[in-house]
């Protein structure tokens, strides 16, 4: 997901004629992860939000079964887990869990610098390519003549000239 925008975490479980006591989602992996978010119906407030850096939560969207995250940052990149727990007698609880990867695009295309306005064949062309800051770091393609070339490092020879 693009840094900025909003992010629906969905918790979709079937509770089997049980009823819900509650669902809690964390942040983090299984050794480590901290709750940020609580809904349990029976209670006043239902819906709890805990500060997390990075988790800005919409409470007005969000309920028991989506957490809606407002202006997701790189700080809101990680895993998440949803538990849903039933009422007594039989307390079970079920969980699941994904991975959310915060993405921030270039603000602008990038841009060549060097290079002659024309070249004969057999001359060397020396440009480059440079990409605005983004995470992750942009993958630049080189195309001649429509043609990919795949090597991270190049010295490109005018093989033939096109006439126009």
């Amino acid at each position: 997901i693009q840094a900025g925008e909003g992010a629906a975490l969905l918790c979709d479980v079937d509770m089997e004629n049980e009823r819900l006591y509650s669902v809690k989602w964390y942040r983090g992996d299984e050794v480590e992860s901290v709750e940020f978010f609580r809904f349990v119906p029976r209670e006043t407030p239902q819906l709890i939000v805990y500060n997390l850096p990075g988790i800005n939560v919409n409470k007005t969207l969000s309920d028991w079964q989506r957490v809606y995250l407002s202006r997701v940052s790189l700080a809101s990149t990680g895993n998440y887990r949803c538990e849903v727990s039933a009422e007594g007698p039989s307390f079970s609880s079920v969980s699941g869990s994904g991975h959310m990867e915060v993405v921030v695009l270039p603000k602008k295309k990038p841009t060549i610098t060097g290079g002659k306005n024309s070249y004969k064949a057999g001359d060397l062309v020396d440009v480059n390519c440079t990409s605005a800051a983004s995470k992750p770091a942009a993958n630049i393609r080189w195309y001649i003549n429509d043609e990919r070339k795949v090597c991270d490092v190049y010295a490109f020879y005018i093989l033939r000239v096109d006439s126009t």
